[in-house]
């Protein structure tokens, strides 16, 4: 605690220094003495010290600005990585400051206190200012492109979830658009708020229409060596379900010794990890637990932010007895095993999108690509931006949820950037992402088709794929 503090006092103008916004943004100074409500208290303890260092790393040289996919809709400084640190460093300076701890025990009255803050420069935090900031901190979708282009290599994913996370112990987030995907996690067990029992609904409901060659396998019975991990978003959300439904007739007709949770499968967390919320690591254990248990030595799942949660978040918290891999990853092993071919040609030109979390964040960028460059007939056109330099599609974050005029803004942008490939399918390999990428479709009305990796997969097998079949099918 001690450390953090001595790093706050011994800040400069790089992060944390006195300059003036021609924004609005937190760092503006009164030119005269204003008694204001006294902000709560941001737990500095909640700060990973070696991120707090990081901080101060940042040159404020703006290649961020250039890059940012959300400072590309929504023209603000106050929303881009070098003005949210310098603001951050503000309000802990103003906290937990040497003059500010001084002045918190001081016994002196608000004039006087503000006297001196005048004086030598020290921020007042208050109520407002905090406000201000959460606003900006949760306009992000945590995609990680600053950090990919930041000279000081600045991990500002990590840096900004874990300032949340201080954020909402002080009572101070997520915003109260956000809050209800959280609440619904802890109460429902999923982001959708739907009963936990309704988890297993697709299954009946795809059987009954012929979309499911056979009801995926129970792992608490079968004991399998891979789980299948479905993720929340392929299965509740209708309009992505085919995803869920592809990749099990794919697993049963390839022989793969896999199963599924069923109603016990529970939300990766990935929200509440996202949102700052310190249930997380409650949840993950309980997940971790349950996984461990199966025995299982393999977890493959199609979701690339329950895949970045469970690979990359969830060691953090516990150790994982287990291999975790996304579908497409396991698709491309049996590919290379000669266990996986294609005897339906598919004459088509798509272009890839590469999720923030299956791509910037965890490096699988080829294997999605090698796979659609295998199907007979599929031709692969790239668009501008790919592998690390991809732009987000905006659902990440709590973006969607929260800003969802900027959400659907930058779909918009990258469906046009699709749309210039000349590609008939948009592709992607998560349900969030087709979800969110949907968006852009609708809005600007395009004749792209939103598609996923396992949908062309299907296709290519059976020569129908499951919402081909589903178009098929009679309305009652």
């Amino acid at each position: 605690m001690e450390e953090k503090e001595n790093i706050i006092a011994s800040q400069g103008t790089a992060a944390g220094g006195e300059e003036t916004s021609r924004t609005g943004s937190v760092n503006a100074q009164p030119l005269a003495v204003e008694i204001q409500k006294d902000a709560r208290i941001i737990p500095i303890e909640k700060l990973d010290i070696s991120r707090l260092m990081q901080l101060d790393a940042c040159t404020r040289c703006g290649e961020c600005l250039n890059w940012c996919p959300v400072y590309d809709q929504d023209k603000r400084e106050d929303i881009i990585p070098r003005t949210k640190v310098r603001d951050f460093y503000r309000i802990i300076k103003g906290q937990h400051g040497l003059l500010a701890r001084i002045l918190s025990k001081s016994g002196l009255n608000e004039k006087v206190k503000g006297l001196i803050r005048t004086v030598f420069r020290l921020p007042h935090v208050t109520d407002d200012m905090i406000t201000s900031f959460v606003t900006n901190l949760y306009e992000c979708s945590t995609c990680g492109q600053c950090q990919v282009v930041c000279p000081s290599n600045i991990d500002t994913v990590n840096i900004w979830e874990n300032i949340r996370e201080a954020i909402v112990s002080a009572g101070y987030g997520p915003l109260p658009q956000q809050t209800p995907l959280v609440k619904s996690v802890k109460a429902y067990d999923n982001p959708w708020q739907q009963p936990r029992q309704a988890r297993s609904k697709w299954i009946r409901r795809a059987k009954k229409e012929g979309l499911l060659k056979e009801v995926p396998r129970e792992a608490k019975k079968t004991h399998p060596k891979i789980l299948l991990f479905l993720g929340c978003t392929a299965v509740y959300d209708v309009n992505v379900r085919q995803i869920a439904i592809n990749t099990v007739n794919i697993l049963e007709s390839l022989g793969v010794d896999y199963g599924c949770l069923g109603d016990a499968e529970k939300c990766c967390a990935s929200v509440m990890l996202r949102m700052g919320d310190p249930e997380f690591e409650r949840v993950a254990t309980q997940n971790i637990d349950q996984f461990n248990s199966l025995g299982i030595e393999t977890l493959v799942t199609s979701c690339a932010g329950c895949y970045k949660t469970i690979k990359q978040d969830y060691p953090q918290v516990k150790k994982l007895e287990f291999e975790v891999l996304h579908t497409v990853e396991l698709l491309k092993r049996l590919m290379d095993k000669g266990l996986l071919s294609f005897g339906h040609r598919i004459d088509k030109t798509v272009t890839y999108h590469d999720p923030c979390h299956l791509g910037r964040a965890a490096g699988v960028f080829d294997p999605p690509r090698e796979i659609l460059k295998s199907i007979p007939g599929i031709k692969l056109a790239e668009m501008e931006r790919i592998y690390q330099y991809s732009r987000c599609c905006g659902a990440g974050g709590g973006v969607k949820a929260g800003f969802p005029d900027i959400q659907s803004k930058m779909a918009e942008r990258r469906i046009r950037e699709a749309e210039a490939t000349g590609a008939q399918d948009l592709v992607s390999a998560c349900p969030f992402c087709f979800a969110g990428l949907q968006v852009g479709i609708k809005a600007i009305n395009s004749p792209l088709i939103m598609s996923d990796v396992t949908s062309l997969v299907a296709k290519a097998i059976f020569g129908v794929n499951a919402e081909e079949t589903a178009a098929n099918l009679k309305p009652e």
